[in-house]
């Protein structure tokens, strides 16, 4: 008999997408297991095939999965009915610790610094002690963890902002290029000093 599959409306379109693709994994793994291949093994090739594949409800997620991680979503599986509702991610209440104005000192710097992605941006911000509060808090960490920003902070702004730094970066280049261009063609056609008018000889005469 099929199971059939309840979300509730309060659930995010990207987390009913992405307990859709576990289930999918799950069911590609028990059928792996029941023709034979070892757990291990059908574990690294399913978490492996799985693992980066973009949502379409929101192209700045994507699927990140490991071996570890699948073996206990399928044992959730397994206990929850083998039906995608059961992947749905459980968030407990919890109380932020972000302040909003680190991660708009945070935005600034990636707004000037250009950087391969947000963790390495994170890590180079909190290098320099951007992560770190002013006056007396000066001297304590918040203790802000890479997820944590990755959670409140619009990842999708912070690659729009890197290819702006891009696109700048490009038309500095090709704007020097072009201010030597124009000075070599006029040093080419113009001396550095004018020539000097010739003088005008006043004939002499004799008495």
């Amino acid at each position: 008999m099929k199971k059939t599959i309840h979300f509730s409306r309060t659930v995010p379109a990207w987390q009913i997408e992405r307990a859709r693709k576990l289930h999918r994994a799950c069911l590609s793994l028990q059928s792996a297991i029941q023709r034979g291949e070892t757990k291990s093994k059908a574990l690294r090739r399913v978490a492996r095939n799985f693992t980066g594949r973009k949502f379409k409800s929101n192209p700045a997620r994507h699927m990140a999965l490991s071996a570890g991680t699948l073996r206990r979503l399928f044992r959730v599986w397994q206990r929850g009915g083998e039906v995608p509702s059961a992947l749905i991610i459980q968030w407990r209440s919890r109380r932020t610790t972000i302040p909003a104005p680190l991660l708009v000192r945070f935005a600034d710097f990636c707004s000037r610094t250009r950087q391969p992605n947000l963790r390495a941006a994170w890590q180079k911000f909190c290098a320099h002690g951007g992560s770190f509060g002013r006056g007396r808090r000066a001297r304590k960490s918040l203790r802000i963890s890479y997820g944590q920003v990755r959670y409140h902070f619009p990842v999708a702004g912070f690659y729009l902002m890197q290819s702006k730094l891009k696109a700048i970066a490009t038309a500095q280049t090709e704007m020097g290029a072009l201010r030597l261009a124009i000075a070599a063609d006029i040093r080419r056609r113009l001396p550095d000093r004018p020539a000097r008018k010739p003088a005008i000889l006043q004939p002499e005469y004799q008495i």
